[in-house]
């Protein structure tokens, strides 16, 4: 007599479930995730994810996702947490960068000269700076002649200007003005000139000998700082609100779909063409990492569903499906005629 199809149904659960069960279940997985490598060892990644797609994954779920307040706040509250563990207070910044990471970060600066003077020469070139050197230079101008002092005494006019006082001068009037004008008149013509000169100063201070030796100085402060005393002054509040408000702007913008498809495709033109494990190998991830790693995942998770029954009930659902078709339907009628 032919089997029914509950009792065919029933044997291939049994046997799913078994295969699912126990040291079972590792060998299972292994020789799944070995198979699956064999694939990739053969398979181009533009086969095996053609870039529209990664393009296309990448605007729905990244450009297309807008962080909830509940997301910035788990973050917060973690990092909040994480710079705020009492175990770590007092921690010295040496058991986070050593001297040979320090000495590095040092010499990638120290190697650029080119962008030290353009960062220098922006700063300094700034109206912001101008204008705050205008000012403290007609203030020391202004002290200084107005202070008892020896080239006062010697300048016509000025010694009894001098005289007058700080506190009267306000109270001049006309001569006032006639002071101040003359004296900014001064510093605009020269504040160019001023500003080169400063420049040149800063430049030459910061040297790649003097960038050295303040390294070389600052370490020892550094390397015994605390990190409770180094992160004390964050607020992540503001800076996280800050950073969703920035993401959000610019996520929407044209400038970040055509970067998106610009590079996927400059990455594809690159690699596309090779075996999707030989890829996954030049970035350190190797087929026996990959097998550890559904072994070790896939055990715990797999036993999860299988005990909960869920595998059951969706191993059951689809076999339902399977043997109440037309077209088994109609082979089981066929055996039993």
């Amino acid at each position: 007599m032919p089997p029914t199809p509950e009792a065919l149904m029933q044997a291939q659960i049994d046997f799913l479930l078994r295969e699912l069960d126990g040291d079972t279940l590792a060998s299972h997985l292994s020789i799944e995730a070995e198979a699956y490598c064999d694939l990739l060892e053969d398979i181009p990644v533009q086969q095996l994810l053609p870039e529209k797609m990664v393009i296309g994954w990448i605007e729905r779920n990244v450009l297309g996702y807008s962080p909830t307040d509940a997301l910035r706040e788990q973050a917060v509250m973690l990092i909040e947490l994480g710079l705020n563990n009492p175990s770590h207070q007092q921690m010295p910044m040496r058991q986070l960068i050593n001297r040979q990471i320090y000495d590095l970060m040092v010499e990638r600066l120290v190697e650029r000269p080119g962008l030290r003077q353009e960062i220098i020469h922006s700063a300094l070139n700034s109206p912001l700076y101008a204008n705050l050197l205008s000012d403290v230079l007609y203030r020391s101008i202004t002290d200084y002649l107005t202070t008892e002092n020896p080239l006062a005494r010697n300048v016509p006019g000025v010694s009894s200007l001098m005289k007058v006082g700080k506190g009267v001068i306000g109270r001049m009037g006309a001569l006032e003005s006639t002071v101040e004008q003359a004296i900014k008149s001064y510093i605009k013509r020269n504040i160019r000139s001023t500003i080169a000169f400063s420049e040149g100063l800063l430049v030459k201070a910061l040297s790649n000998e003097n960038l050295r030796g303040f390294a070389n100085d600052l370490w020892p402060r550094l390397e015994t700082y605390e990190l409770g005393r180094a992160t004390r002054h964050l607020e992540i509040q503001g800076m996280s609100y800050m950073a969703v408000v920035f993401w959000n702007q610019i996520r929407k913008t044209d400038f970040m779909k055509q970067q998106v498809a610009y590079l996927v495709q400059a990455w594809f033109k690159r690699c596309g063409e090779q075996p999707a494990m030989e890829v996954l190998e030049d970035i350190g991830i190797t087929r026996e990492q990959i097998v550890r790693e559904v072994v070790a995942v896939g055990q715990p998770l797999l036993t999860a569903w299988l005990r909960s029954g869920h595998i059951e009930r969706r191993a059951r659902e689809h076999l339902r499906r399977f043997f109440d078709s037309p077209e088994s339907q109609a082979l089981f009628g066929a055996d039993a005629g």
